[in-house]
C-alpha cells in the first residue's frame, strides 16, 4: 500500500503532541515576586519576526498484529509581519514561507517541498499545500496576547500527526508562538525552581541560567489522564526585554490509544523539536 493509503486507513487515529502551557507561571511568579512587570514590546508597522521549527518524529501505530512505523522530519519557516500598530496593540499577518516534510512508512518515502508543485494525486501533499497557501491575521496587545483573529479553515489533526508537523495554537487569550506570556525577573537566581499543577498536567520549572539580557529555563512536564499520556523535557532561552523565545527545544514521548468503531488502536510517538525565533 502507498503512504497515502495508510494515512487514509488511520484517519481516525489522533496523535497530538501536547503543547506546553505557560499561563500558570504568570500567577506563580507574580505571587512570589512583587513589583515585577511583564515584558512588553512596542510593535511597529513593518516589524517582522521569523520562526524556524525543525521537528523529528517517530511513531508506531498498532492494531492487533499489524504494525505501522512512521518516521518524519519537517522544516517550517513562518513570518509574522506587523501590518498596523498603535501604542497598545498591533495587527499581524502570519504566513508560511517554507515547508519541507519527509515521511518514511512501509519502506516508502514521501517528500513534500513547498518550493515545488504538489502532487495532486497525494492527499498528504494537497493538504500541506493548503497550509502553505493559507494566511492567518491576528490582533495582539503589547505582550503578544491575541485579542482576535481571522484564520483559514481548520487543518485536519490527523494530517498534522501523520506528517509530524506541530500545529500553531492561535486563539483569543493565547500568546504568539514566538513569545512567552510570563514576566522574567533578572533578580532570580540560577537553580530557582517551581511547579505548575493543573488537573491534566504537572510541570516543574528550573532557572538554568540568567543575566541582564536572557533567561534560560528548563522544564519537565507530565500529561496524564487522557487517551494519550505525554512526558516532555525542554528548555527555553528568553529575551528578558521583549519576551521573545530566542530558542526552544523539547523532547516528547507520548503513548496511548484510540477507540474507533469498537476497535482499539495504540500509538507511541517520540518527538524532538528545535525552534529559533529572530526579528528580521
Amino acid at each position: 500500500m502507498s503512504i497515502d493509503t495508510y494515512r487514509h486507513y488511520y484517519k481516525n487515529t489522533k496523535m497530538k503532541t501536547t503543547p506546553m502551557g505557560f499561563k500558570h507561571i504568570l500567577i506563580i511568579i507574580l505571587t512570589l515576586i512583587s513589583g515585577v512587570t511583564s515584558a512588553q514590546m512596542r510593535f511597529k508597522a513593518g516589524d517582522e519576526f521569523q520562526r524556524h521549527v525543525i521537528t523529528k518524529s517517530n511513531c508506531v501505530l498498532q492494531r492487533g498484529s499489524q504494525t505501522l512505523h512512521v518516521g518524519s522530519v519537517s522544516i517550517v519557516v513562518k513570518t509574522y509581519k506587523v501590518t498596523d500598530a498603535s501604542p497598545k496593540a498591533a495587527s499581524f499577518t502570519i504566513t508560511t514561507d517554507k515547508l519541507v516534510d519527509t515521511i518514511n512508512a512501509m519502506d516508502q518515502n514521501l517528500v513534500y517541498n513547498s518550493g515545488k508543485p504538489a502532487d495532486p494525486n497525494s492527499v498528504i501533499q494537497s493538504g500541506l499545500q493548503k497550509m502553505v497557501n493559507a494566511q492567518s491575521m491576528v490582533s495582539v496587545n503589547n505582550k503578544g496576547e491575541i485579542l482576535n483573529l481571522k484564520r483559514p479553515a481548520f487543518v485536519n489533526d490527523t494530517l498534522l500527526s501523520f506528517t509530524g508537523i506541530q500545529p500553531e495554537h492561535l486563539s483569543p487569550g493565547s500568546t504568539l508562538q514566538f513569545m512567552v506570556d510570563f514576566p522574567v525577573n533578572p533578580t532570580l537566581k540560577k537553580g530557582y525552581s517551581w511547579a505548575d499543577v493543573t488537573p491534566s498536567a504537572t510541570t516543574n520549572y528550573t532557572i538554568y541560567a540568567i543575566n541582564g539580557l536572557t533567561t534560560t529555563i528548563t522544564y519537565k512536564t507530565s500529561v496524564l489522564g487522557g487517551n494519550l499520556n505525554s512526558r516532555i523535557n525542554g528548555s527555553l532561552l528568553i529575551d528578558n526585554n521583549t519576551g521573545v523565545v530566542l530558542k526552544r527545544y523539547s523532547q516528547t514521548v507520548s503513548t496511548g490509544y484510540e477507540m474507533v468503531n469498537g476497535i482499539v488502536y495504540t500509538a507511541t510517538r517520540r518527538t524532538a523539536i528545535t525552534e529559533v525565533s529572530i526579528k528580521k
